[in-house]
This record gives structure tokens, sequence and C-alpha cells, in this order.
């Protein structure tokens, strides 16, 4: 049996992309991999509670959807009493890595620790693209992060494109890094009719509508979309609503002051953050999924998206190529003429939105959570093989 001690902690925040990748590991790896226990840190030996409550549930929101997205940017505690509870964090951490064979950290930086350590890297953005962070993430990067990479025996990339990114920017071997692509949830799969109508009624949605998923912050790019999106026919807009769901980020202000600048009034609705089984009726629903992200070290909501059947226009940047692939349109982020053109060309063509949810389904039947597993017990495996 190898024992893995996981750093569980972003669990305990709204689940986004570092948090569900945790969760689904905890999920699916005992199914697959019999011979690997994983304990969840955060949630066993200091809150000491099951992590499942930290899953959604399976049902649709009661009606009316949030009136404002929730603002994630803002902490709770200043810098000074963050660093003393991280330190505490890590000391617990590290007391509890007893007789654990290996410690994986999902989250970038691993805590300093003896163990042998595989460490999970989705993204290097913080590094090579630092101005779309917040100030703190930044600085915790300059402090720590190479630090990381050398206490790291094999590392987990989330695809090829920050495999590759890893190699050429920091040095790392390309075989010491394993690629794990993620897989759609169980929640986003094409909703049954009956699932559409009811989550139309609770969330108060139009007949039509774009979509749009993620936290807004300067790297998804949400501004290119809302210029694309204002260029659109006035009738184009008033059959089909720009909904935007997803809770504010950071450095938020420049969007703030375009929304109202253009002054688009319902035809782009802020959503909030919601859940699987919302977003899964949004996708199934949706004219189209328009995703102009400037960096991806995945994009899990394009997959989500294709796995609904929705047809999906993302950008042809970083690892989308590799998650899209030909099914659907692939976009130059900084061409806000071809957003428009497709936008519109999508809300005219059913067969062109019917084709492409056709070949979306077909690609996000690759992506299996078994085969996310079959490569992190690979990097596991390696990395006690060191």
């Amino acid at each position: 049996m190898i024992s893995v001690l996981l750093n569980d902690r972003a669990l305990s925040r709204t689940l986004t992309g570092v948090g569900n990748y945790i969760a689904q590991l905890l999920l699916h790896l005992p199914e697959h991999e019999p011979d690997i226990r994983v304990d969840p840190f955060y949630h066993s030996r200091v809150l000491r509670r099951d992590w499942r409550a930290c899953l959604a549930p399976d049902e649709l929101p009661a009606a009316g959807a949030p009136a404002h997205p929730r603002d994630l940017s803002a902490s709770r505690y200043p810098w000074w009493l963050r660093r003393f509870l991280q330190q505490g964090y890590a000391a617990i951490f590290r007391w509890s890595a007893t007789g654990y064979r290996l410690y994986h950290e999902p989250n970038h930086i691993p805590i300093r620790c003896r163990l042998p350590t595989v460490t999970t890297i989705h993204d290097l953005s913080g590094l090579t693209h630092p101005q779309w962070h917040p100030a703190d993430r930044v600085r915790w990067y300059e402090r720590e992060f190479h630090a990381g990479l050398r206490q790291s025996r094999r590392f987990i990339a989330a695809s090829e494109f920050t495999r590759q990114e890893m190699v050429t920017h920091l040095g790392v071997r390309g075989d010491h890094v394993f690629v794990t692509y993620q897989a759609p949830r169980a929640a986003f799969r094409p909703v049954d009719h009956a699932t559409r109508s009811a989550a139309r009624a609770a969330l108060g949605l139009p007949p039509r509508f774009f979509l749009y998923v993620g936290t807004l912050e300067p790297r998804k790019n949400v501004p290119g979309l809302l210029e694309a999106y204002a260029a659109l026919p006035p009738d184009v807009r008033r059959e089909h609503p720009l909904l935007v769901v997803g809770a504010w980020g950071w450095k938020q202000q420049a969007l703030r002051e375009q929304l109202e600048r253009h002054r688009l009034g319902n035809q782009v609705r802020l959503l909030g953050y919601m859940r699987d089984p919302s977003l899964a009726c949004l996708y199934s629903l949706c004219t189209a999924f328009v995703w102009p992200t400037w960096f991806e070290g995945f994009g899990l909501p394009p997959l989500e998206a294709m796995a609904c059947g929705a047809a999906v226009v993302t950008s042809a940047v970083t690892s989308l190529p590799e998650v899209v692939g030909e099914a659907g349109i692939l976009l130059d982020p900084h061409d806000t003429a071809a957003w428009t053109s497709a936008m519109r060309r999508l809300a005219d063509d059913p067969d062109l939105r019917a084709e492409l949810g056709r070949r979306g389904l077909a690609r996000a039947s690759a992506f299996t959570w078994e085969r996310f597993c079959r490569s992190t017990a690979a990097a596991y495996r390696s990395t006690l093989d060191f």
C-alpha cells in the first residue's frame, strides 16, 4: 500500500480549479488504484470531518439567481496574520507526515517537508504573467516557488502545454513530469428536458443566450468578450443575452468600468458562482459557450461544455487546442471581430450548433478519470522509485 498525504486545503474554499482537482482525485483514485491510499490532511487531521461535505449537492438551486457575484479578491485576514497561520499550518503538516510514504502538493508550491514530494503544476502564469495575479500571490511565488521545485522529485502537469512550459522555462526534465488530463465531473452530461425546464424556471433563464463561465479575473479576457458581444447587432443581443457565471476575482475595476461604459443593461447578466448541477443545465441550454481566455494550463469549462453538448468557441492558445481539438471553433483571443462574427453565425445557424454539439460530446468522452488516475499513480510510483 502506498500511503499519500495530500494537502487538501483548497477544498475548504469555493470550489474552482484546484479544489475540483483535489475532490476528483479523492473520489476516483480508490476505484482505479486500490493499492494507493490518499489521506486529505486538512479535513482528516485539522477539521476532522468528511471532505465530501465540500461537494456540490445533486440538486438545482431555489428560484432566483444571485444578483451579484461573490467577491473572492478580499481576504478576511491581514497579510501578517495569514503568514502566521500558514506557518502554523505547515508545522502541523510536518508533524502529521510521520508514517506516510509520499506527499502530494496539488497547488504549485509544496510545504517544506522531508517526505518524497510530487507537486502538481496547473500552469505557470504566476511566473510568466505576474501582472494577471494578486500581489500577495506573486510575492508567494517569488518567495517559495523555486524552493518547491528543488523539493519535488516528480511533477504532475495539467496538460502537455504545461509540461513543455516547465521544460522550457524551469529546466525540469521532461521525463520527470507526468501529464494527467482531467475529465468532466459526473454532473456534466446532456440534461433531460424536464431538468432543463426546471432550471430555466428556477434561474429565470431567457430562451436563448451566450454563456461564459469562470472567475472574473484578468487572465480570462472577459473585457475582450464584452467588446465582441457589444459589436453584435442590437437584435442579436436582445435575443441572446450574455450570461456570465463566476465570482469576482482580482484586478476587477477595469471590467466593472467596461460594463458601465457599454451600458448593456440586461443584455449582460452576472449570475455569480454556481454549483455543478446548475452549470450543467446552463451548458445544455446555451446557444454557445464563449471563452476568449488569454492563457490556460488546461481549461475545464470548455470540456464541461462539450460534455453537455454545447457548441464551444474558445481561444486557439496554450492548452486549449489539446482539450477542444476540432470539436469547437478556435479563435485568436486578440481578434475581436472574429469573435463577433462567430457569435453572430452561431446565433443564426442551428445546424452548425448541432454539429459542434455532436463533435463536442465525442471529444469529451475521450477524457476519463481512469486515465487521470493511472497517470497520477504513475507519478507517485516514479517519485518513490527516484
